[in-house]
């Protein structure tokens, strides 16, 4: 945890970005500069949870044509294109397979953000200790690992002790999707407390008309009467957020995003499928890209 504090109170939140004359923002990591839309690849594997929030699953029914091969060649042409844009590895389950994910990360360049979304997964295999250290390798490329835990425990859950064992960035990543209350939010917030904190709305309740609003929105009621408001984070095309300090210290951001990512031919995401193949958007509403669609993508 004080590493988490000593790193933190050196950088910029993840999600508060600074204009750069229009071509770009930098990136709160390495003072790498982001220029171009963010690439996120589902990994080809599942994470056999049932999270009722989770815009992934349905495609993780069938993974007959699933290939990381295909993956690698995607990213191959996505880092022509776009050499300094972001990449978010999620799933499925980014550390389903440590060996594959040490591989996928010495595949991506340098020159990139790198953002892991994870449960943590331990089993007969990997332990608690074997995941930090795979983590820990990469720590100067990594980030930030957002690892869900969320009110209601809707994955397996390894010990709260490994946040302690990590020196790579990490954040506390909570989906907000039942009805909770003062007293819920207060245990959970209690419970990471001095780490940081995401809590996320409901994707499946966004829309372009609430994404970037706080009134009538009764998430952002919940949290203020818990905690101090510190203010908006800079809005992007899809997605915005709120900064708030909890019990003095602890930083918490209420993170608004749609579940799509594509507005009038315009993206914010290009997807990789399990498949390796690229798209413009997330599931249903996705259509492949060729090439030429990559270079003349407006963002």
């Amino acid at each position: 945890m004080t590493n988490f504090l000593n790193n933190f109170n050196n950088l910029n939140n993840v999600n508060n970005t600074v204009n750069l004359n229009n071509t770009g923002t930098l990136s709160n990591v390495g003072n790498k500069i982001k220029i171009g839309p963010t690439v996120t690849m589902f990994v080809p594997y599942d994470c056999n949870n049932a999270c009722p929030f989770c815009v992934n699953k349905d495609e993780y029914r069938d993974t007959s044509d699933f290939s990381i091969e295909r993956c690698y060649k995607s990213l191959d042409i996505l880092n022509r294109i776009f050499p300094h844009n972001d990449i978010v590895l999620t799933g499925g389950e980014p550390l389903a397979d440590l060996d594959i994910l040490q591989d996928i990360l010495e595949h991506i360049e340098d020159t990139h953000n790198i953002y892991i979304n994870t449960t943590l997964p331990t089993n007969d295999s990997q332990d608690e200790r074997l995941i930090a250290k795979t983590l820990n390798k990469f720590k100067d490329k990594i980030s930030c690992v957002n690892v869900s835990r969320h009110l209601r425990h809707y994955v397996k859950e390894c010990s709260d002790e490994i946040f302690d064992m990590l020196d790579v960035r990490h954040r506390i990543n909570c989906v907000v999707f039942e009805d909770t209350d003062e007293q819920k939010l207060k245990a959970f917030l209690d419970r990471f407390k001095g780490y940081e904190i995401q809590l996320r709305a409901n994707y499946s309740k966004l829309s372009l008309d609430n994404v970037f609003m706080t009134e009538n929105d009764d998430l952002f009621k919940l949290i203020s009467s818990v905690a101090n408001y510190e203010g908006q984070l800079e809005q992007e095309l899809f997605r915005t957020g709120f900064m708030f300090k909890y019990d003095g210290d602890t930083v918490v951001t209420y993170h608004k995003t749609l579940p799509y990512s594509k507005i009038n031919g315009k993206v914010g995401d290009i997807i990789i499928r399990q498949t390796g193949y690229i798209y413009d958007d997330w599931n249903n509403y996705g259509e492949k890209l060729d090439i030429n669609s990559l270079v003349e993508l407006p963002y």
